[in-house]
C-alpha cells in the first residue's frame, strides 16, 4: 500500500507529467524523464495494483469463509470486535 503512491509518482516523474495537489502544490519529479523507465514503472504500478486487489479479494473470501463455512465465530470477533479468547 505504501508502494504504490511511489510508484505513481515516479511513473509520472518519468513520464514528464507533473504531479499537483488540488491546492495547486506541485510535487517534485522523483524519477528522470525517461520513456523505458515510464513504462517498466507502468507495468510495476499496474501488476501491483492488481495484486492489492488480489489480497483484498482473498481477505473477503476468508472472511465470509469463517462466517458461512466454519461458523467458528471469527468473523463476529472481526464484525464486532468480540474476544473469543478470553
Amino acid at each position: 500500500m505504501f508502494a504504490m503512491p511511489l510508484l505513481g509518482w515516479s511513473m509520472l516523474s518519468a513520464g514528464a507529467y507533473p504531479v499537483t495537489m488540488s491546492n495547486g502544490f506541485t510535487l517534485p519529479a522523483i524519477a528522470p524523464h525517461n520513456a523505458t523507465l515510464y513504462a517498466i514503472l507502468r507495468s510495476a504500478h499496474t501488476w501491483l495494483a492488481l495484486l492489492l486487489f488480489a489480497v483484498v479479494l482473498m481477505h473477503l473470501a476468508a472472511a465470509l469463509f469463517h462466517a458461512w463455512v466454519r461458523r467458528d465465530g471469527v468473523f463476529v470477533s472481526m464484525a464486532r470486535g468480540k474476544d473469543l479468547g478470553a
